[in-house]
């Protein structure tokens, strides 16, 4: 999805140095964002699944502009030897720039399907790369764990952007029982690659959704959660602070254009003489309490606000002392 934010990119020359024309189909696709086409197949489909398994690559930043995706198959095309490419630049999975084009993408996407009607047609396959095999084996598993918990971490990142563009029943998900590597895949062994299981599974779910969808009659769509706002289009963070009796009353806002945001997380920290004392970790509320400490000179309470690209603001002020609490 992240370099569905670019312009078309051509190169007929590096298409043709892959020999498989499977793989050289996949590398066309992302060069020319072909998803966008007038004439596509989203118009008469029944279902649009995805899965993200594939988001796991780096991009490239080519010089002339335009963003691919870093795939095995783009390699094999040999195009990063290419002097004509020469200053292209690696956007690594996982930053935070890669993150955003992500994001910029899936909502471009998404919105190339509301218009035609069809967002309420896509399912996610909600899925996460194994740490093992489904059978016991003396063989290593091929992926190390440090990297295979990376690779999940970004995945759960990303169903929890699509959870706010999409209610629950659009994603199809699995017990860790299934989600486990098959040693005798027909396509190799791989994280990603399940056991037979997994595979019957995700079929008996797909073919349930398409039922239900097919069976359903004209009533009030379900409701999705709005995406917390973003730190880049201008959130503000404010926090007030006072002590009463024996707490600090905490309270922080968030807004941005003048409206106040109730979603998206927020913590506090109690800072008692230039050093953290004591925390309130990120959870929905904007109120928190701290018990006052036996001793101190100065009070502050911290306030800090990260939006879904973890983008962080935070504000600052003194704790005041007034007689009854907010």
């Amino acid at each position: 999805m992240a370099s569905l934010c670019s312009a078309a990119y051509m190169n007929e020359e590096a298409l043709q140095r892959i020999p498989s024309a499977f793989r050289r189909r996949m590398v066309a696709y992302d060069f020319s964002k072909a998803i966008f086409s007038e004439n596509n197949q989203f118009d008469s489909s029944d279902i649009i699944l995805i899965d993200l398994i594939d988001e796991r690559f780096d991009l490239v930043a080519l010089p002339s502009g335009q963003i691919i995706t870093l795939s095995n198959e783009l390699t094999e095309s040999g195009l990063l030897e290419d002097s004509a490419i020469a200053g292209f630049r690696i956007i690594p999975q996982g930053s935070m720039e890669r993150r955003k084009l992500w994001f910029q993408g899936m909502q471009k996407l998404f919105a190339f399907l509301r218009e035609r009607n069809k967002l309420d047609r896509v399912i996610i396959n909600k899925v996460f790369w194994s740490s093992k095999f489904d059978k016991d084996s003396e063989t290593s598993f091929p992926v190390a764990r440090a990297f295979i918990d990376k690779a999940n971490a970004e995945l759960d990142w990303m169903y929890d952007a699509l959870s706010h563009e999409l209610p629950e029943h659009q994603f199809i998900s699995f017990p860790p029982s299934l989600l486990t590597a098959d040693e005798q895949h027909r396509w190799g062994v791989s994280p990603f690659h399940y056991s037979e299981g997994y595979y019957v599974e995700a079929l008996s779910q797909i073919r349930k959704k398409a039922e239900e969808q097919n069976e359903a009659v004209a009533e009030t769509p379900p409701t999705t959660h709005p995406h917390p706002p973003l730190v880049s289009s201008g959130a503000k963070l404010t926090v007030a602070a006072v002590k009463a009796d024996q707490e600090i009353f905490a309270h922080c806002s968030l807004a941005t254009g003048g409206n106040i945001q109730y979603s998206g997380n927020v913590a506090f920290y109690l800072v008692v003489d230039g050093a953290r004392r004591d925390v309130r970790w990120y959870s929905a509320s904007r109120d928190a309490r701290f018990p006052v400490p036996s001793s101190y000179e100065t009070l502050e309470v911290i306030a800090f606000y990260k939006d879904p690209l973890e983008e962080q603001l935070s504000a600052k002020c003194n704790v005041e002392e007034v007689g009854n609490p907010l």
